[in-house]
């Protein structure tokens, strides 16, 4: 063999060589990582190792199912086949905590969440669902310690939930990936992160999670959706100007949505798995539900947002407000109904607690506001909170159960979503208001 040839070979070998040392190295650094991922609630070094896993998580669990903290079981009926949620909506942290009445008012949204769910024993899991702080109140030095208060709240009692981000949850100085962030530092966090994309393109909190029967066979999928909204946050390149960010469900968050529940019935056997979705701002629907009539008798609950704010509604292309309602929404409406959810579940509008439903063909989705749980935000609609009732045997059927659990202790609203609902007839509620007590010394 000729002599270049030889040194040809030689360096070849070499560079093989290290080329297997270099990929074993990365692979140790790998384990390594990823040991400290799975033991991250334990480590110190949580805080260095948490974004990589962050990001590593969402690559793993983009395109299938969200791989939750080993310290949670998963979510599953109770032994009588039933499954509970409390829904707190709007609770708006952080208004105005430089005056006398913000503190308090945060404490009497506490208060309204211990009041529900001291009455409310049964609850097997918590969805916050939209507007958790009011960002265009906070600093970026405190705007995420506000979730600690609720978070904190909900460990006590050693609840586990999962959360949707609202319009509110977006601010120049207020990031929704930091709240995510701060968030998954607690155990009892189920919320996720499964479509990667910047929070100005698809938003933070689009996930879903399994419910277990008593067998473990899958009987219930809950659906959380981000609609975004707000300002984009300085983080995300929004600077110090407020920069409108677009506030409906992505195309590429309804791609997901039909892509996993495709997945999901092909995992089960060709059977379509009933589903409740969770998102902040109302579809169209609701507004078209409204415009049909809301019968106080029929559909018992507050109506007094009108018109209903729909995804799309106010938003410019050139990031002002107060441009016209587009339908920009039309794709994930469409999607709610052909992927065959039973019920959709918003907050956003504080004077709404109805109930409707919404028709296309043969399929049919209940529709449900939830019920203005925090002081914070606008209007004196008594506080309190959704309950949600369902059975593995009620599901079968396409019915559940629920009402709103007032702060005072009352029990409001309270119907059947099944193929009568529309026709049989309920207590009418009553519009009633609360202030905090100290209005009188601000």
């Amino acid at each position: 063999m000729p002599r270049d040839a030889e040194r040809t070979e030689a360096a070849g070998g070499g560079s093989t060589r290290f080329t297997r040392v270099r990929r074993a190295l990365y692979c140790r650094v790998l384990l390594i990582v990823l040991t400290f991922c799975l033991l991250g609630p334990y480590s110190q070094l949580l805080r260095v190792t948490s974004p990589f896993c962050e990001q590593l998580g969402g690559f793993i669990n983009h395109r299938h199912r969200p791989q939750l903290s080993p310290l949670l079981p998963p979510l599953k009926f109770k032994k009588d086949g039933s499954f509970q949620l409390s829904i707190f909506s709007d609770l708006h942290f952080g208004e105005n905590a430089w005056e006398p009445w913000g503190p308090k008012q945060d404490l009497a949204s506490l208060g309204v969440i211990n009041s529900v769910l001291d009455r409310e024993p049964e609850t097997d899991f918590v969805v916050l669902n939209g507007d958790i702080i009011t960002g265009e109140n906070v600093y970026l030095d405190n705007g995420t310690q506000y979730i600690d208060k609720i978070a904190e709240t909900l460990a006590s009692r050693d609840i586990t939930w999962g959360s949707t981000y609202g319009n509110h949850d977006s601010d120049c100085r207020l990031s929704p990936t930091a709240m995510f962030e701060r968030e998954k530092r607690y155990k009892g966090s189920r919320t996720a992160r499964m479509v990667r994309g910047r929070e100005e393109g698809v938003g933070v909190t689009n996930y879903y999670l399994e419910v277990q029967g008593l067998d473990a066979r899958v009987e219930m999928v809950l659906w959380f959706f981000d609609s975004r909204g707000g300002f984009v946050s300085q983080e995300e390149g929004g600077g110090n100007r407020r920069k409108g960010r677009e506030n409906w469900v992505s195309k590429e968050v309804v791609r997901w949505f039909r892509e996993m529940s495709g997945r999901l019935k092909r995992e089960n056997g060709g059977r379509s798995l009933p589903g409740l979705g969770f998102v902040h701002i109302p579809i169209g629907a609701f507004w078209e539900a409204q415009k049909r009539g809301i019968d106080g008798k029929k559909q018992p609950g507050i109506n007094g947002d009108q018109p209903v704010n729909r995804q799309g509604e106010g938003w410019c292309e050139d990031g002002r407000e107060g441009c016209e309602y587009g339908g920009q929404d039309g794709g994930f409406m469409e999607a709610v109904m052909e992927e065959g959810l039973l019920g959709l579940f918003v907050g956003h509008d504080h004077g709404d607690t109805w109930c409707s439903d919404y028709e296309k063909g043969s399929r049919r989705v209940y529709l449900c506001f939830g019920q203005h749980t925090g002081y914070g935000g606008y209007g004196s609609w008594i506080r309190g909170s959704r309950q949600v009732w369902v059975s593995i045997e009620g599901l079968r059927l396409r019915e559940m159960d629920t009402w709103v659990r007032l702060e005072s202790g009352k029990v409001v609203g309270r119907v059947r979503l099944n193929e009568t609902f529309g026709r049989d007839e309920y207590e009418v509620v009553e519009d009633e208001r609360t202030h905090l007590p100290v209005d009188e010394e601000n």
